[in-house]
């Protein structure tokens, strides 16, 4: 599961947009040095494993979930930060296969951070009913997975063996990271198949710190504490937990599948989270203060930028493109470049630094902008937010680095803004998707104060499509057809390609247009234009033929309404369904097309227009009209 996968990747140490975790945990490593942790321990025994039972190979199927393609008999999870110099975290796996939809799970697929990360040693076999045994001797491939970003995400990828329903498969694999990092503290108690038994070990590090290790439970009912063995590590014994599978647009995994988290802090929680906040709040405040300051180059230069601007968002507006001037070298494509850049950024004590260098990262630019608007007049301050891309902001469970971006907000005209001007991406007054709608938290001398950031309406996000198209007398569709994408649509495609070149991004966006065409039409790209403007849309124009959409039958032809047939899976095929609906974002589809007749050819009936709405959540509504010789199909789905 690719959430899964790069939720687990992400933790391991990484963080894909910002680094306030990674430093966290660096921290915690630098302490345990400090304590005197440098002696190099044994290695560990692989824990003994409960061998197949005879009832699990004549199992035909799950009488928990009847019905179900495959189940995880047995899953072992072992962690280990016993050893700074080789912290590791082992996985293991038995899995029933009952159908022949669940092969696919004999597809393994391994994600990791090639850069910080080494699996090795992968094992598999599969076993047949009647006890035969076909070890894995297969080539294990690594593969660049098509993740967005600069973190680049491989694979180590095999096939199991001569599959079939009623096969159980087997395979470990360890993922090892390097001093100082630490394995994450992730038990995933529960998976996409229901698991009959799991067993989970955290080994602890086996000399006392003076951080604390505590642990909480996420999305679990009646599962019992971690037992807590002599040597400090932590053992779960857990059996018959509910699969949980990916559907479609549905809450981030990490908000639904149940697991338990371990994490060292040396900070001390309350009985009253709010008193935990103020406590942050107060003291990231008089972080803010030092770094921002009251700089006489920061004054004059906000001054000269907002002088010729006669009304406050003009001000803010110029202040916002100037810090956008700043070099971010978060967003460079070479790592090497980044690294270097970021040894830099340490040194920065204060926003004249970033001023003086001209680059610096996506915390400080939001830091600098923020100085050049308190320069200007206006009540302007650092926010914290939790990107609800991965996980939700949990205030109970008092952790800071649960808010780790920083956003700026500005009140100005009686009107608040949310800001950020360290994403490059972003044009004035827009968020990330996953800063929208999200709680914030601005640090004050008094305290913290929580507020939600605004949900942009669906008409921002667009996605247009107009097309001018030609019937052919034999059913064919040819044309030219535009595509424009607006507000975040826009923003997530200039995310998702910001280390392609030219080539690279012109083939995402074809291939994402051939995907809404059948299966036999072509689409030949001619210009790409809007990625370096943020303000302006992402727009595609190219060439279309679609042979025999139309179906001909003597001298009659039927049409369909939409040129887009789409040749993928439709979502919420399914007629079962366990999680509520979840849309990211609130977004829009236009249709506006035009389709020109054979003079051969006389319209006989078009549909009436029809609108529907569920409520103020959904909204669409389609119009056909007949103009001359041509057809003028208009459609529009709203989600908000």
């Amino acid at each position: 599961n690719d959430e899964q996968s790069e939720e687990r990747v992400r933790k391991r140490g990484l963080e894909t947009s910002h680094m306030p975790r990674r430093h966290r945990i660096t921290a915690i490593a630098l302490l345990l040095i400090g304590a005197g942790i440098f002696s190099v321990f044994s290695a560990r025994a692989a824990s003994d494993r409960p061998p197949i039972a005879p009832e699990d190979l004549s199992l035909k199927d799950n009488p928990a979930e009847p019905g179900a393609s495959a189940m995880i008999l047995y899953h072992e999870e072992i962690i280990s930060n016993k050893d700074l110099h080789d912290c590791y975290s082992e996985q293991f796996y038995r899995i029933k296969i009952f159908t022949e939809a669940g092969k696919k799970y004999a597809d393994i697929e391994l994600p990791y951070y090639k850069s910080i990360e080494e699996v090795r040693d992968v094992h598999g076999r599969t076993v047949h009913p009647d006890g035969t045994v076909i070890k894995f001797d297969g080539k294990i491939l690594d593969r660049l997975l098509p993740k967005p970003g600069d973190l680049k995400v491989q694979a180590k990828t095999f096939v199991l063996p001569d599959v079939t329903p009623g096969s159980i498969i087997e395979y470990s694999y360890r993922v090892s990271l390097p001093e100082p990092y630490l394995a994450p503290g992730d038990w995933y108690v529960q998976a996409e198949l229901f698991t009959s038994r799991a067993h989970f070990i955290y080994q602890t590090f086996a000399r006392a710190t003076t951080a604390s290790l505590l642990w909480r439970s996420m999305h679990l009912d009646n599962v019992k504490a971690p037992d807590k063995r002599v040597d400090g590590s932590y053992v779960l014994d857990v059996e018959n937990v509910p699969g949980l599978p990916e559907e479609d647009s549905m809450l981030p995994l990490p908000e639904v599948r149940g697991r338990i988290e371990f994490y060292y802090t040396t900070e001390r929680h309350t009985a009253d989270a709010k008193q935990y906040w103020d406590n942050v709040a107060k003291q990231w405040a008089d972080e803010n203060e030092k770094f921002i300051g009251k700089h006489r180059s920061i004054r004059d230069l906000a001054q000269q930028l907002t002088a010729s601007a006669d009304s406050p968002e003009s001000k803010l507006r110029k202040l916002y493109a100037r810090a956008q001037a700043i070099h971010n070298f978060d967003y460079d494509p070479e790592k090497t470049v980044r690294e270097a850049e970021r040894e830099k950024a340490k040194k920065d004590a204060n926003v004249d630094d970033v001023l003086k260098r001209g680059s610096a990262n996506q915390f400080n630019i939001n830091y600098f902008f923020a100085a050049l608007a308190q320069a200007a007049g206006f009540d302007a301050g650092i926010t914290r937010v939790r990107g609800r891309n991965r996980t939700f902001f949990h205030p109970e469970l008092q952790d800071r680095h649960e808010l780790n971006q920083n956003l700026v907000w500005v009140r100005a005209a009686n009107k608040d803004y949310y800001l950020d001007p360290g994403n490059p991406f972003c044009s004035f007054g827009m968020l990330p998707w996953y800063d929208t709608f999200t709680t914030t938290m601005r640090s004050t001398k008094q305290g913290a104060v929580f507020t939600k950031t605004p949900l942009p309406p669906a008409a921002q996000s667009t996605t247009f499509r107009i097309a001018q198209f030609t019937l052919d007398p034999d059913g064919s569709l040819a044309g030219t057809l535009t595509v424009r994408f607006t507000g975040e649509l826009a923003f997530v495609r200039r995310m998702d390609a910001r280390n392609q070149d030219e080539t690279g991004r012109k083939k995402m966006i074809s291939d994402e247009i051939k995907a809404w065409l059948p299966g036999s039409a072509t689409f030949e790209l001619s210009s790409l234009t809007g990625w370096d403007k943020n303000d302006d849309p992402l727009e595609a124009v190219g060439k279309v033929t679609m042979p025999n959409i139309a179906t001909v039958a003597g001298r009659s032809v039927l049409l369909q309404l939409s040129a887009y047939t789409t040749s993928s899976r439709q979502q919420f095929e399914s007629t079962k369904r366990t999680q509520d609906i979840y849309f990211a974002y609130p977004s829009t589809m236009a249709d506006d097309f035009t389709i020109q007749l054979p003079a051969s050819l006389q319209t006989a009936a078009v549909p009436k227009p029809n609108v529907y709405n569920l409520g103020n959540d959904f909204h669409y509504e389609i119009a056909v009209k007949q103009e001359n010789n041509a057809l003028h199909i208009q459609q529009q789905i709203s989600v908000n």
